[in-house]
Parts: structure tokens; sequence; C-alpha cells
């Protein structure tokens, strides 16, 4: 028997931001089928200097997928939408996809408690 798991992501980007999350969606949109996004937000740069605002966006999904397969998956897409190794040296983040909860357990406790990540998940949680 398969198990269903529910996965709430962040998606960020500084680089031709609006296209990227679009993009972004699009990929997670034919990988999960089913998933919810909130309404994207422009945040200010957390630990990267000389970087442009982020857009930044929440989403909930569920899968049969297990979490290796998801973070496999999601790195696929960020590297699809040009993210590189180096991107974050040099402060050009095309797309960042972070997996933040999987079946309630907090992947990325500093991210999952950022003000920004709340408000925009409980905009989509309902």
């Amino acid at each position: 028997m398969t198990m269903w798991n529910n996965v709430i992501l962040c998606l960020g980007s500084n680089t031709d931001c609006e296209a990227n999350l679009k993009s972004a969606a699009s990929l997670l949109r034919a990988y999960f089928g089913s998933i919810r996004f909130s309404e994207a937000i422009y945040t200010e740069p957390i630990g990267l200097s000389d970087s442009g605002l982020f857009l930044n966006q929440v989403a909930v999904a569920g899968t049969n997928a297990s979490l290796e397969e998801v973070r496999r998956a999601v790195k696929a897409m960020e590297k699809r939408l040009g993210r590189m190794s180096d991107s974050k040296q040099k402060g050009k983040i095309p797309i960042d996809i972070d997996l933040l909860l999987w079946n309630g357990t907090i992947l990325k406790p500093a991210d999952w408690e950022k003000e920004y990540v709340q408000l925009l998940f409980r905009s989509v949680a309902d």
C-alpha cells in the first residue's frame, strides 16, 4: 500500500521573478497534479548582499512519492529553470524551491518560522 504524503513548499526568485515562479508552478503542477499556491509577495533578501527583492510563494501538495523522490524532482526543476551551484554566491537566484514540511515534520525550521512564510501558508492552508 502506498502512503499519501503531504508537503509544503516555498518558492522564491530574485531574477525574472514572475516568469520563473510561473514556470516553477507549471513544473510542480505537472509533478504533483493536485497543488495549491498562495499569492506571491516580494520580500527583502535574507543573507544575500547585492541581491534584488525576492518574489516568494508557498505551495501545498500531496503525493505518493517518497521524500527523497520529491527532493530529487525539485532539484531537477531548479536546474531546468537555470539554478546553478554558484547561483547563491552570485546573488542571482532564478528559482529556489524548498521543502518546508513533510507530513507535519518541519524540514527547514529557520525558513518555516519566517513571518512571510507563515502569512503565505495561512492564506493557502484553508
